[in-house]
């Protein structure tokens, strides 16, 4: 049995309510706080749209809202398809290694419930604040910290365990060694701390969440994959074409981007495409505006 929660859940839009199926997020409407303003939250431009690092962000609300634990298609695609592809990857033997380092959005910690099973240890990366705090509360295992113990069920599942998803909880905590800011304002994001290369690289919806143009997200990827051992292999996972996702009340902006940029701007860093699968997304709603997930996996070739 899953622990109850004891955080406050996140607050929508009313408008929300009217537009978005059951069967896309049952319970939805029971969570919905009417506010004057929600027409206007709706209808903002792109100017209007709040920052990853703002401190309007919740990482939990976040979770919550897109891979919780609801029996939805936004869990399925976001969180269970990639777990899937994950292990799959990892598994075959042609992903390998000691070192991973992973780089996610919000509070989302499940992609280390499959990486503990293959790397000895795991660094975190978050440019964000209130993020960090989040992940480092799930680390600590401390009341009110966001359940994810769904997520390591379903890994559970995929390694052929019924039972046994707070053992592979506990993997993933021993597994990470650290969590360290990535600071997009720097020129040298991680400032003093000095990383071992990683075999891997897993970076999931993040570069996306915090770029703001085409040139900064060939920037970022650049300086992320500089800590990537020649021959190494960095797994990308991505919406396309997205430009806003919702948490709470506020629209948050995306960068707008598709395939083509992440190969451009994975060739620039150093790396050649290995493999690509671009899955069209089966979760609509007002939420967001993805229209697919894109997979890439890539090797490092040389520095740049």
């Amino acid at each position: 049995m899953h622990r109850p929660k004891e955080r406050i859940s996140c607050m929508y839009p009313a408008s929300f309510a009217n537009c978005l199926l059951p069967e896309y997020h049952p319970g939805f409407q029971a969570r919905v706080s009417i506010t004057a303003n929600s027409k206007e939250n709706l209808t903002m431009s792109c100017a209007d749209h709040k920052d990853y690092h703002n401190e309007e962000f919740d990482p939990c609300c976040l979770f919550d809202t897109y891979v919780g634990d609801d029996k939805t298609i936004s869990k399925k695609e976001l969180l269970e398809g990639p777990l899937r592809f994950l292990y799959k990857l990892f598994s075959s033997g042609s992903v390998k290694g000691e070192t991973l380092i992973n780089i996610s959005i919000g509070a989302d910690v499940s992609k280390n419930f499959v990486a503990a099973d293959f790397f000895k240890n795991i660094i975190l990366l978050e440019s964000s604040d209130c993020c960090m705090k989040a992940i480092e509360s799930w680390i600590r295992n401390e009341p009110g910290a966001e359940d994810q113990s769904h997520a390591a069920e379903f890994v559970c599942s995929l390694i052929g365990q019924s039972t046994g998803y707070k053992e592979q909880e506990e993997k993933a905590r021993r597994a990470i060694k650290q969590v360290v800011k990535w600071d997009i304002t720097k020129e040298n994001p991680l400032g003093a701390v000095v990383l071992p290369q990683a075999d891997c690289i897993v970076i999931v919806y993040h570069l996306e969440a915090i770029c703001k143009d085409n040139d900064m997200y060939i920037n970022v990827l650049k300086k992320l994959l500089s800590h990537l051992k020649i021959g190494g292999h960095l797994v990308m996972m991505a919406g396309i074409n997205m430009s806003y996702y919702m948490v709470g009340q506020y629209k948050f902006a995306a960068l707008n981007h598709n395939e083509e940029l992440m190969q451009k701007a994975v060739t620039e860093a150093g790396c050649t495409v290995v493999s690509t699968e671009t899955h069209r997304g089966k979760f609509k709603s007002p939420l967001i505006d993805y229209e697919s997930v894109a997979y890439f996996v890539c090797r490092k070739d040389r520095v740049v």
